[in-house]
């Protein structure tokens, strides 16, 4: 990208543009913190923005970085707890998990963890969760395991309600799997 102009900085920055974030960063004087373009904060006033082209030019500037959109690890801005539901959840393919126990393991409020997958898997936890069970099921049919089992091995209580979660993931039934 050529270099941006003051007044399509602005533009971005005002209409909270995520195409441009990592292009230039916004400085806010009066608080000495600078955002991505995409910021959810509050919008300064103009007389107090200053746009940065990069990081470094908005730290050794004595800008802090802004603990809403932390563009100091941009892109890379999954939150660690995150990483911690994950690998709870694939470890337990095997059982039905419920978001006040993913609460707890994360030690953030329930909204905070379905925020996070919507924006980052665009679904939300449990049913994140059932994907990986219903693909644990999917390696069992392939492995040849007992029909009447796997729904209870996925934790499903039902047959019935396994074969249609089965059906709206895959789009064919558990018995055709071994076809496909």
């Amino acid at each position: 990208m050529e270099k941006l102009s003051y007044e399509e900085m602005l533009r971005a920055r005002v209409s909270r543009d995520a195409s441009y974030d990592g292009y230039f960063y916004v400085g806010v004087r009066t608080m000495k913190i600078y955002c991505l373009p995409s910021c959810k904060a509050k919008l300064a006033i103009e007389k107090n923005i200053v746009f940065f082209s990069t990081r470094e030019e908005a730290k050794a500037a004595k800008y802090r970085s802004c603990k809403r959109c932390k563009p100091d690890i941009f892109p890379n801005v999954v939150p660690q707890w995150l990483d911690k539901v994950l690998r709870y959840m694939k470890r337990n393919v095997s059982e039905r998990i419920n978001e006040g126990f993913l609460s707890c393991i994360a030690g953030v409020d329930i909204s905070t963890i379905r925020r996070n997958f919507r924006i980052h898997y665009h679904v939300t936890p449990l049913a994140y969760h059932r994907k990986l069970r219903l693909a644990y099921a999917k390696k069992l049919i392939k492995k040849g395991a007992n029909h009447n089992e796997i729904p209870s091995h996925c934790g499903y209580r039902s047959n019935s309600g396994f074969r249609a979660a089965f059906f709206k993931e895959f789009g064919h039934s558990p018995g055709e799997s071994r076809n496909v």
